[in-house]
């Protein structure tokens, strides 16, 4: 190496360390106007005992009546359909008291309401289908163009296409809003 080359890198590495000196002396300085700064702590991967898991309601103290929402809102199922040769790709939510809405890939929205008779032979045939014992993706070989189905339940989310549906998850479509049938 060169003598030019070394006073080079003697130089880089004399600028690096007087930068991180630097860094690390403002972190722990007071500003020139006397306000005293504080360190910020570093963020935490765990939650502290203080600190609620999210979606959690806030606390209430013993007295108070804070409200809680209602159980029929919380989606029921949530159905993607995609693909195929046109690109299609459809989405379907079912919220616990039957409302539903269900938007296509160009935007279009329609909401609705399963009527409670509805509703129940969902509620049965989503029960009948058993989610946590289902494949979570098709089991056979791939299609070309299918359309492909993804279902989520009660946490569990299955994908899967019109050949490999089987008729558990076949009985859940036929029991959805026209169109998802």
């Amino acid at each position: 190496m060169s003598h030019t080359g070394r006073t080079w890198t003697t130089t880089g590495a004399l600028l690096l360390v007087t930068l991180l000196a630097a860094t690390a002396c403002d972190s722990t300085s007071s500003p020139a106007d006397g306000a005293s700064k504080s360190p910020t702590p570093a963020p935490s991967s765990t939650l502290s005992a203080q600190t609620p898991p999210p979606g959690t309601p806030p606390p209430t103290s013993p007295g108070s009546t804070a409200p809680t929402p209602p159980a029929q809102h919380a989606q029921l199922l949530k159905m993607v359909v995609s693909g195929g040769f046109a690109g299609l790709h459809n989405e379907l939510v079912v919220k616990e008291d039957g409302s539903y809405t269900s938007t296509s890939r160009d935007g279009k929205t329609t909401t609705g309401t399963l009527a409670p008779d509805a509703l129940a032979k969902l509620r049965t045939a989503l029960k009948d289908a058993d989610f946590a014992h289902l494949p979570p993706r098709p089991t056979g070989r791939p299609i070309a163009d299918a359309l492909m189905y993804q279902f989520t339940y009660e946490g569990h989310v299955v994908l899967t296409d019109d050949i490999h549906q089987g008729p558990a998850l076949r009985n859940v479509r036929a029991n959805l809003p026209v169109g998802y049938r």
